[in-house]
C-alpha cells in the first residue's frame, strides 16, 4: 500500500491485445485492451526491462509520459510482428550495450579505472569509479558501467586476445 492509501497492482498485459506504434512525430504509443474489451491508448510511452542483463526479453514494463506505471508484458511471445519490431528497436536504443572486442589500455589510478577499448561500435575511452561497477556474470561475461552510466559488455573474456586478457588480469 502506498502512503496515500492506494494499492499498486501488477498489471500483466495480454500480448495478443497489446499494440505499439509511432505517432506522426515519432513518439512511441501503446494500446491495451481492458478486461471488458475496451481499448485504452497511451501516448509517449517508455518501455523498460525489469532484468536487462539476465532476462532482456522478459518482463518488459511500460511507463507513461509522467512516469506512471501502465503494465508489463511477461515476454514478447504472442505480440504482433510490428509491435515486436518497434519494441526491440526502442529497447536497443535505450539499452545500448557496446561489446568490447579489445582492451588497448587499462589503468588504475586512485580507485578510478581508466579504459581505452575497441568496441563493436568503434573505439571508446571511459572511466569506472570502482570495481563494484564491474559485474562478473556467468559464462565469463563482464558488464561494465562507466561514470556516466553507460554500460559495456565483454561477452566472454576468455575469447579476448592475449594483450587484452593481460590488461584485464589486473581486475581478476
Amino acid at each position: 500500500m502506498d502512503i496515500d492509501g492506494s494499492v499498486d497492482v501488477l498489471k500483466i498485459l495480454n500480448p495478443a491485445t497489446t499494440r505499439l506504434w509511432r505517432d506522426r512525430v515519432g513518439n512511441l504509443c501503446l494500446e491495451v485492451r481492458l478486461a471488458d474489451g475496451e481499448p485504452v491508448q497511451y501516448e509517449k510511452v517508455r518501455p523498460m526491462r525489469a532484468f536487462p542483463l539476465s532476462a532482456p526479453e522478459e518482463f518488459i514494463t511500460f511507463f507513461g509520459e509522467k512516469n506512471d506505471y501502465l503494465g508489463m508484458l511477461e515476454s514478447l511471445d504472442g505480440v504482433d510482428e510490428r509491435t515486436e519490431e518497434l519494441l526491440r528497436a526502442e529497447l536497443e536504443v535505450r539499452y545500448l550495450l557496446p561489446q568490447i572486442v579489445r582492451i588497448d589500455r587499462l589503468r588504475l589510478n586512485g580507485g578510478v579505472i581508466s579504459w581505452r577499448v575497441e568496441t563493436d561500435r568503434g573505439p571508446r575511452t571511459f572511466d569506472v569509479r570502482d570495481r563494484d561497477e564491474i559485474r562478473f556474470m556467468p559464462g565469463h561475461r563482464i558488464v561494465i558501467k562507466d561514470v556516466d552510466g553507460n554500460r559495456f559488455e565483454i561477452p566472454d573474456y576468455w575469447e579476448l586476445d592475449d594483450w587484452s586478457y593481460s590488461q584485464l588480469e589486473q581486475l581478476l
